[in-house]
């Protein structure tokens, strides 16, 4: 019978299973980018005599057709399914499907076939473009409802818990659930807080003494949260005491995640943040263990957490930055109003002129090492830095840089008592870029001098078969155990005098010549050691600092 017909769209109800079965064939036959497919587990064509099924599913993949396919999976159809699974990679489950229907580019089929109910041999049958974009979008929704059949295979042969998705209104119950789910942490726990006072809320309720307890059998817990006056201590007395638990400061929001172990997650608005008690701060929420919410949800959160993370090093940077200036503008203001004011008693005290110029010289001297210095971090950075390797004598060079300090030291204030010796090995030839090596010995000592007010300071030089170490211990204060893993960056600095980049300028400069540099506090005694190899025979591809 048909229904309706203008120009070469018709719509016609078909009888009897050998006119509809035919029609289906015809269908998929027609079909030439995809197919959509949605049958309840009593109408897979199979059961209605259809023995070719799977082969001509099997030949529109091949053909390289798009196919979808929504079915009730069940125990009764499971290995079925797992058939069409073999075929079909878009393969879903979804609950309660009565009837079934196949739309494809330009045509749709829908039988009246119920489940546990003999199969009725009518279907109705139409391409008429509004009707195929109905029943398309019909499919799209069901589908978005619908889970993916892996997912479903393993709930019916392994027992896993079936996915859920529930609306919470309740606030008391939400509240139990938070805590039940902090309780239950095997792995991981992801929490966005979007107040302050919300931490200190559920610290009060115990739910962060579950999460410390978690902490303490190494499961890693990553918290989002706005951070102030109001929950600035509890910040940093997790951060000291709990190293499982890494919290970074976040925006203020309007809603809280809480995601455990990859397997179940919490999201809930909040409301009344004035209430003294938590619940009431909660409003609707929404509960699930849903897997491809799951994976959303995370991504989001690693997305949230890449970019506080990145706020977090761009503000330490710009303290880093601040910090730098004030301490570089304070280094060159120095040694200038020193230079001054040696350069006016030069003037009036003629008769002490040798001690005068030879403070300015001094000064000058510091100048150029800090103006230096500011330069080749600035060329470090834009990769400018060139390394100009030339043959000589490292032994004669670093007496030399030791003889000249020895000169300074004889000109400080008699409260400084330091004693410099060098460990002669005899000669010992390098390729190397001379000025650099100097540069980094230079900087090693000026270092070991300005944490060292008495002692000893002792140069060594050993060879070995392919590289050459030089090492310079002081017995000062030692390495502040704050900067202990900063060390060789830049603004990195616990002096009051000092603007930090000497040694990341060094550490640039020895690693484009192949070496390696160190620093550690002595195990035998006060004072700290630094060290830097140097090869026997640079690798000639190293001409310039990457």
């Amino acid at each position: 019978m048909v229904l309706a017909k203008s120009s070469s769209e018709r719509t016609e109800i078909l009888f009897g299973q050998h006119d509809v079965l035919e029609k289906w064939k015809q269908c998929a036959f027609n079909t030439r980018n995809e197919i959509d497919i949605y049958a309840d587990s009593g109408s897979s064509l199979e059961t209605l005599g259809f023995k070719n099924y799977l082969e001509i599913l099997n030949y529109l993949k091949k053909k390289g057709v798009r196919i979808r396919y929504i079915t009730e999976i069940s125990k009764a159809n499971l290995q079925f399914c797992k058939s069409l699974m073999g075929v079909i990679q878009e393969f879903r489950h979804l609950d309660g499907i009565r009837g079934a229907f196949g739309v494809t580019d330009d045509e749709f089929l829908a039988t009246a076939t119920l489940q546990e109910i003999k199969p009725v041999s009518h279907a109705i049958y139409s391409n008429a473009k509004q009707l195929v974009q109905v029943q398309k979008h019909i499919f799209e929704t069901l589908w978005n409802r619908s889970i993916l059949a892996e997912r479903k295979l393993k709930e019916l042969e392994q027992g896993m818990e079936p996915e859920f998705f529930e609306v919470i209104n309740d606030q008391q119950q939400s509240t139990e659930l938070i805590a039940t789910l902090a309780n239950s942490a095997m792995n991981e726990v992801l929490l966005v807080l979007p107040r302050s006072r919300t931490m200190v809320s559920l610290y009060k309720l115990g739910i962060f003494d579950q999460l410390m307890e978690a902490s303490k059998k190494r499961i890693k817990i990553r918290i989002i949260c706005p951070i102030n006056n109001e929950n600035g201590e509890l910040v940093k007395y997790l951060h000291s005491n709990y190293p499982h638990i890494n919290i970074l400061n976040g925006t203020e929001g309007e809603m809280g995640l809480f995601l455990v172990d990859n397997s179940k997650f919490f999201i809930s608005e909040v409301r009344e943040e004035m209430a003294k008690e938590f619940s009431k701060t909660l409003g609707f929420g929404l509960f699930s263990n849903s897997i491809s919410l799951i994976q959303s949800i995370r991504l989001f959160f690693e997305l949230l957490w890449k970019s506080d993370e990145l706020n977090e090093k761009l503000k330490d940077h710009e303290r880093l930055q601040a910090e730098f200036i004030n301490i570089a503008s304070h280094e060159i203001k120095t040694p200038i109003q020193s230079i001054l004011t040696y350069s006016e008693l030069l003037q009036s005290e003629p008769e002490k002129k040798q001690t005068n110029v030879d403070a300015i010289q001094r000064n000058a001297l510091r100048l150029k090492l800090l103006s230096n210095n500011l330069l080749d971090m600035t060329r470090i950075q834009s990769k400018t830095l060139v390394i100009r390797k030339e043959k000589f004598d490292l032994t004669h060079l670093v007496s030399s840089i030791v003889e000249d300090f020895g000169y300074q030291l004889k000109s400080m204030p008699p409260d400084s008592i330091v004693v410099m010796s060098f460990s002669n090995p005899g000669q010992v030839f390098v390729e190397a870029d001379k000025e650099r090596v100097t540069q980094i010995v230079t900087n090693l000592i000026h270092n070991a001098l300005k944490f060292t007010r008495e002692g000893k300071i002792a140069v060594t030089l050993r060879k070995g078969k392919e590289e050459v170490e030089i090492s310079i211990r002081d017995t000062g204060v030692g390495i502040d155990p704050d900067i202990m893993s900063s060390l060789f960056t830049k603004f990195a600095t616990k002096h009051h005098s000092g603007t930090g980049v000497g040694l990341y300028i060094s550490k640039s400069i020895v690693e484009a010549h192949g070496g390696r540099i160190w620093g550690r506090n002595n195990s035998d005694g006060p004072g700290a050691t630094f060290a830097f190899t140097l090869p026997i025979r640079a690798p000639e591809d190293l001409s310039s600092l990457q």
